[in-house]
């Protein structure tokens, strides 16, 4: 019967498997030497075409798999895709980018594969440990990589990275001891029904502990007041994996926090205002700090802090246009902040430097880069009629729908306020002289990456259609 159940988890468990042999045998080939990184890059092009061939033929489980830990629904399908889709573009970048050494190349190729099953199993949790390991998973292999460069900025980044997680950990830990002890349960469903059935007494207890919860999950979100470790960690790191933290975890980790918000519905109207007010702090905080930024990647890091507070807006109103806005903003930021984080790339390998004055000229030394990157942050500010905008016009909509406007008007005010330092990378890109007037070429794996992120910028942007009939089908409306 065990073993029965094994197979039968193993078979729809299928992208996931192959995920982690390929990121297995990826790092014994870093093992066998660095002139091997170019088998390396090709073994894990291999496992992610495998991975996604298994996704494009796989479907909603209607049952929990593996005794109940993981649920791989409609759900968890669209976010499977999106951890895929973030590994394979951060791919691209790491294989072009000059931040990572030959040497390390392949272990870090081996660590994002292994991180992108981690994200996948943090949107497939449907049980407490399963969502515990699944972070954990995702986090132990981002301290790695954020310490890869041989810098005391990156040694810095790396050890503060661990130690805020290591706190949020135990945080989240506690809370979720707290939860046991109250209810018993530690399966999504179970934890739901025991919740329902508790006595008014014991709903203080359930209370501290949802709130300990939220905490944890809100240091993998870049969420204030547990966003301290990202401009630092976003500096020291790479930029390849900067922008992979940038969009993957962050979506796992919103994905996570739906499934326990839909398990535990009955203890979350009371942290209500609470939610209400970090959602406003957190997008005001971050778009007032990236004001004053000149690292582009401190500029980005608080710009996804900002980003972030859109996207709570979503969770703030609780409603299924809410939670679908979420995903569709979730999928939206995926192509447009990966897509200026290759622009980045570029700029950063040609000019050794992170300051926003190595955009100067960035139209007369590289056109075609300069316009998508253009394009990619006026999506980011949400102009129309770029992606960015249909998502905030979902999630802002979604507020006014809720009878919550001030959630509404606080991300109008804010994306006009990120539109200014938006902005100003675009005037230092085109009405500024050049330092150097020698053209600027990009490496292939950039422009892939460019042009894959600015065609569904564009696309998606123009012809939203597609992807909302694909955020239904996701049935995400089904968690409230």
């Amino acid at each position: 019967m065990t073993s029965t159940i094994l197979l039968d988890s193993l078979r729809v468990w299928q992208p996931e498997a192959i995920l982690s042999a390929g990121a297995l045998f990826v790092l014994l080939i870093g093992a066998w030497g660095e002139e091997r990184a170019k088998l390396a890059q090709g073994v894990a092009w291999i496992t992610l075409a495998a991975s996604g061939c298994c996704l494009l033929v796989a479907q909603p489980a209607t049952t929990p798999s593996f005794f109940g830990f993981i649920v791989l629904d409609a759900f968890a399908l669209a976010m499977r895709w999106i951890a895929l889709g973030s590994v394979a573009l951060t791919l691209l970048l790491l294989t072009a980018s000059h931040d990572v050494k030959p040497s390390v190349r392949a272990e870090s190729i081996g660590l994002l594969l292994l991180v992108g099953v981690g994200l996948m199993l943090m949107a497939e949790a449907h049980h407490l440990l399963m969502a515990y390991l699944a972070m954990e998973l995702v986090s132990l292999g981002s301290y790695v990589l954020v310490g890869f460069p041989d810098e005391p900025r990156a040694a810095e980044g790396a050890l503060k990275y661990l130690l805020f997680g290591a706190m949020s950990s135990g945080i989240m830990l506690f809370g979720m001891s707290l939860l046991f002890g109250a209810t018993g349960a530690l399966a999504f469903p179970d934890l739901g029904r025991a919740v329902a059935a508790l006595s008014p007494a014991a709903h203080g207890t359930v209370l501290i502990a949802v709130a300990l919860l939220l905490a944890g999950l809100a240091f993998k979100i870049s969420m204030v007041p547990f966003h301290m470790w990202t401009p630092d960690v976003y500096e020291g790191a790479p930029v390849p994996v900067t922008a992979f933290l940038s969009v993957g975890p962050k979506a796992a980790g919103f994905a996570l926090l739906l499934r326990i918000t839909s398990a535990l519905k009955p203890a979350w109207p009371a942290l209500g205002p609470l939610i209400l007010a970090l959602t406003l702090v957190t997008m005001t905080f971050g778009n007032l700090a990236a004001l004053t930024q000149t690292n582009v990647k401190r500029l980005l890091a608080y710009s996804t802090i900002g980003q972030v507070g859109y996207l709570l807006i979503g969770f703030a109103v609780g409603t299924p246009e809410g939670f679908s806005g979420i995903l569709f903003y979730l999928v939206a930021y995926l192509f447009m902040n990966v897509g200026a984080f290759a622009c980045v790339v570029a700029v950063v390998n040609e000019t050794g430097s992170e300051s926003l004055d190595a955009f100067r000229g960035l139209a007369r030394r590289a056109p075609a880069l300069a316009c998508f990157c253009a394009i990619f942050l006026l999506s980011l500010a949400g102009m129309p009629p770029l992606l960015g905008f249909f998502g905030k016009f979902l999630l802002f909509g979604a507020a006014l729908s809720a009878h919550q406007p001030i959630l509404a008007i606080a991300g109008i005010l804010n994306s006009a306020i990120a539109l200014y330092y938006y902005v100003n990378i675009i005037r230092l890109m085109y009405l500024l002289a050049p330092s150097t007037a020698a053209p600027l070429i990009p490496p292939a794996a950039i422009r892939w990456a460019v042009a894959v992120c600015a065609a569904a910028t564009l696309l998606f942007g123009l012809f939203p259609g597609p992807l909302l009939d694909g955020i239904r089908s996701s049935r995400i409306a089904n968690l409230l």
